[in-house]
C-alpha cells in the first residue's frame, strides 16, 4: 500500500491552482478597474449637478442667446460650497481633477447643457 503523493501529482495540483489563481486574479482587477471608471462617470455627473447648482444661485451670468456658453471651473464649485473638494480627486488616478463644467444655452428646447470639460492641472 501508497503512503502519499507523488511529485507528479503535487506539479499538476500546483499549477491547477496557479491557473485558478491567475483567473480569479484577472477577474477582479477587471471588476475593480470597471467600479473605477463608473465613480469617475458619477463624479463627473456630480460636477455637472453643481454647476447646475451654481448657475440657479449665478442666474444673470448664466448665457441667454442660442449656442452662447460658460464655463465654470471645477475649483470655483468647490470654493463657493457646491462640491466637497474630496470629489475633486480622480478615482482611476488619486490626481486632482482639473476642468471646468461648459453651460451651454440652446434656444431649440429653451434649457441649458452642462458638459464637463477636463484640463490638464498647471
Amino acid at each position: 500500500m501508497k503512503k502519499g503523493f507523488t511529485l507528479i501529482e503535487l506539479l499538476v495540483v500546483i499549477v491547477l491552482l496557479g491557473i485558478i489563481a491567475v483567473l480569479v486574479t484577472t477577474s477582479v482587477i477587471g471588476i475593480m478597474n470597471d467600479s473605477k471608471s463608473s465613480l469617475s462617470d458619477t463624479q463627473k455627473d456630480t460636477l455637472e449637478k453643481a454647476a447646475e447648482q451654481w448657475g440657479t444661485i449665478n442666474a444673470g451670468e448664466m448665457p441667454y442667446d442660442d449656442g452662447e456658453s460658460i464655463s465654470v471651473d471645477v475649483q470655483v464649485l468647490a470654493d463657493e460650497g457646491y462640491i466637497d473638494s474630496a470629489d475633486l480627486e480622480d478615482p482611476k488616478t488619486s490626481k486632482k481633477i482639473c476642468g471646468a463644467v461648459k453651460i451651454t444655452y440652446k434656444e431649440s428646447n429653451n434649457q441649458y447643457s452642462y458638459e464637463f470639460e477636463e484640463k490638464s492641472c498647471s
